[in-house]
């Protein structure tokens, strides 16, 4: 069984503690990982979004890299036979669509490897003064986050105009009271949902440079994503619904619900290989608790109160 806590879970985690107790709360979170015949892994959606904060401007700046060093120490696991240290990671989206529609690793894997390995850098001896020497990649993330974002922005901005006669108007629903009622009807039946399991799709074969066409073998294939992936795919709705609203704030791309989009990103990590693997995935967001349940998958998710309790944290 293998657990994966989310961002806010790690930042919970670190919030009360000083710098230097972090060393023994990841000890002790091993000791228990070890009596309890359990591991975890580096959750890499987790690692980007706490090291975009690594800038001494930041507010959040100590906490991120208190649960950054939580996060690395954790999930590192020693071996005594070679004298070194390993550990297992969990993939953001983008390496798992070709993983899950081609069995490929996909050109983003060696992108993400580079975090891993910022990571361990930014975090040696606890030193928060690491940032300083590594501000130039970690400048390198921030711009990767917004990009996966963009996909997903973009995407929205180019749907909007179709239905506006190629103008954007971010509040175009909440000026067209028929076409709102159509928008959230077609959520409402899941309609909406098919469509963005196969923009997925799509961009799965976009990654790999092939050409996407709807096929017999590609059905089955999408109808799998689809049922095994709901839970991160019906999260989406959090944007949704406020494009049916007419939010004016989400026109902009650094409006915090924009954030959604790593959070689907991190529940695809959470379900990807989840039967094989046995993951649990720890967050207090009751949305993505209401998502798990709604796919008979509520014996996969848990919530921080939980998970200190099962740790004896």
């Amino acid at each position: 069984m293998k657990y994966f806590l989310d961002t806010n879970i790690y930042r919970n985690l670190v919030r009360d503690i000083s710098l230097k107790d972090i060393k023994y709360l990841a000890n002790k979170i091993q000791k228990a990982e070890n009596d309890l015949g359990v591991t975890s892994g580096l959750p890499i959606v987790v690692a980007m979004e706490l090291i975009k904060h690594l800038d001494e401007t930041d507010p959040h700046c100590e906490e991120c890299f208190k649960a950054l060093c939580l996060v690395f120490d954790h999930s590192k696991k020693y071996n005594k036979e070679k004298n070194s240290y390993h550990g297992t990671f969990f993939p953001p989206l983008n390496v798992i669509l070709p993983k899950f529609f081609f069995n490929e690793d996909g050109p983003f894997l060696d992108i993400y490897k580079v975090i891993i390995a910022l990571t361990k850098d930014l975090t040696e001896n606890y030193d928060i003064n690491n940032i300083k020497r590594h501000q130039d990649k970690i400048k390198t993330v921030k711009e990767q986050v917004l990009f996966e974002k963009k996909e997903i922005f973009d995407n929205l901005v180019s749907h909007l105009k179709e239905l506006n006669n190629g103008k954007l108007d971010w509040e175009y629903f909440k000026n067209n009271k028929v076409a709102r009622a159509k928008w959230f009807r077609e959520m409402t039946t899941g309609k909406t949902f098919t469509f963005i399991a196969e923009g997925f799709m799509i961009r799965a074969y976009s990654i790999v440079d092939r050409k996407y066409q709807r096929t017999q073998e590609n059905f089955k294939l999408f109808y799998e994503f689809h049922e095994q992936f709901f839970p991160a795919i019906a999260m989406s709705s959090l944007i949704l619904e406020q494009v049916g609203h007419g939010t004016l704030a989400i026109s902009n791309i650094n409006d915090k619900r924009w954030n959604t989009v790593m959070d689907i990103s991190m529940m695809c990590g959470a379900i990807f290989n989840s039967k094989r693997d046995n993951i649990i995935f720890v967050t207090e967001e009751n949305k993505m608790h209401e998502f798990f349940k709604l796919n008979d998958m509520e014996n996969q998710i848990m919530n921080l109160k939980e998970y200190k309790a099962f740790f004896s944290l």
